[in-house]
């Protein structure tokens, strides 16, 4: 199991790697088209504002700053074929005061309202000591995204008197959205296929869990049947032998520590007995028993008072138990009683542990087509965490014990034809519900 755990947990962590990296990639090659575009368009304004300020003589770029009207009509002949050569947004000239001089725009504003995006570009084309031309980063104006490219215009004493603006509409967002949306997309399918992947893993890993499990089981059942061949037979009969001898000594003496053997020498043969049986000494358990027509009432009562005579120094309480007089099965009546019995130890050790008054109810009623048992003990209850293992051979809360009683249990009742589930509420009581058929299928 933890071997498994490693595994799963393992494929987790390599999963959510893998899924990491792939996105980490993409968004990597997102952030570089995005990079790439724009370089692009940045080199694109910058070689339209240079060519376009070689058409803009020093005679002709000083007197537009003089205001000269012929002027300022043939500049603007000029930016507007700028403009239309490369489908520009808008082409200006600008002064070092940030007026317009002259725009392909019918309306100009007098001033630049770009300034606080676009001056410090601006200022670095006039105050730059060598002939630069500079791009702006894509900005946001409105619901249109725009870049500017500014490059000097000198008078025909080589000083930088205005600056030439290029302005475009960045048109390749829609071409990022489009990336983007195929990225976000990407990413959730690659998370679905990750989680679809670690549940498939998750589903195999706990087949082969099962698996490991039965063959462990398999194999601790091939070791112990080996093993108690010859440890019951080294063990047995001085059992039996300390056994009579104590009764002897009971019978001569009656003394505490004579009873106190047996009920000892019991409890390991007991034991003994259990894994003998685990063991395979025996495919079915209930090969040799007849089947009878059994009274359940008859029969608890019977369990009953062999219960009682198990703890003689206890007083052991028995809250209401409704049995109807006339219900009836076929079963194993030996087995079945031997199994309640069992039950009913387990009940009041549990109460005993826990340093509860022994307190226990049978009951037992019919159902749809066979008949509910239901024996109930009100000691400390078993956790969530207990109960998912409580049939499992060897796992055991007790001190002393070998782990076996309820597998063997539910084994038995199994062989019935029945069903053995459990109900607990931690710290209050635990019900052990036997559900057997009218007739066993034999």
């Amino acid at each position: 199991m933890l071997a498994g755990s490693k595994r799963l947990i393992a494929v987790i962590v390599f999963i959510i790697v893998i899924i990491t990296l792939v996105n980490v990639v993409w968004w990597l090659y997102y952030e570089r088209t995005e990079n790439l575009l724009d370089r692009q368009l940045s080199r694109r304004l910058a070689a339209v504002a240079g060519s376009g300020s070689t058409a803009l003589s020093p005679e002709l770029v000083e007197k537009l700053t003089l205001y000269d009207v012929d002027a300022y009509i043939q500049v603007t002949d000029i930016l507007q074929d700028i403009r239309l050569s490369d489908s520009l947004a808008e082409v200006f000239i600008v002064d070092e005061h940030y007026r317009i001089l002259a725009s392909t725009k019918l309306e100009a504003d007098t001033l630049y309202f770009l300034v606080e995006l676009n001056g410090e570009y601006i200022d670095s084309v006039f105050y730059s000591l060598s002939d630069v031309t500079v791009a702006t980063p894509s900005y946001r104006t409105g619901q249109v995204y725009l870049k500017s490219a500014f490059t000097p215009l000198t008078d025909p004493d080589g000083l930088v008197v205005a600056v030439l603006g290029v302005e475009a509409n960045v048109d390749y967002f829609d071409v990022l959205a489009d990336l983007k949306g195929n990225i976000y997309y990407s990413t959730f399918l690659s998370v679905v296929g990750g989680l679809l992947i670690g549940l498939i893993f998750l589903f195999l890993q706990r087949r082969i869990n099962r698996t490991e499990q039965q063959l462990y089981l398999n194999q601790t059942h091939s070791y112990l049947g080996r093993m108690v061949a010859v440890v019951s037979h080294e063990l047995k009969n001085p059992l039996m032998i300390i056994r009579a001898s104590a009764e002897r000594l009971f019978k001569k003496v009656n003394t505490d520590e004579s009873q106190f053997i047996m009920e000892e020498v019991d409890r390991l043969n007991q034991i003994v007995t259990g894994y003998l049986d685990f063991a395979g000494a025996k495919d079915r358990f209930l090969d040799n028993e007849r089947v009878e027509i059994v009274n359940l009432g008859d029969l608890v009562e019977n369990v009953k008072k062999h219960f009682q005579s198990k703890y003689p120094e206890h007083e052991i309480a028995w809250t209401e138990g409704k049995i109807p007089s006339d219900l009836t099965l076929e079963t194993y009546p030996r087995s079945l009683r031997q199994v309640m019995l069992n039950l009913l130890i387990n009940g009041a050790d549990a109460c005993l542990s826990a340093s509860k008054p022994i307190k226990l109810s049978v009951t037992a009623e019919n159902n749809t087509g066979g008949v509910t048992i239901r024996v109930i003990d009100h000691g400390p209850g078993i956790s969530k965490k207990e109960l998912k293992k409580i049939f499992t051979p060897f796992y055991t809360t007790k001190q002393t014990g070998s782990g076996l009683g309820l597998y063997l249990t539910k084994k038995i009742i199994e062989e019935m034809g029945g069903v053995l589930d459990i109900e607990s509420r931690s710290g209050e009581r635990t019900e052990l519900i036997i559900n057997l058929p009218k007739r066993p299928n034999r």
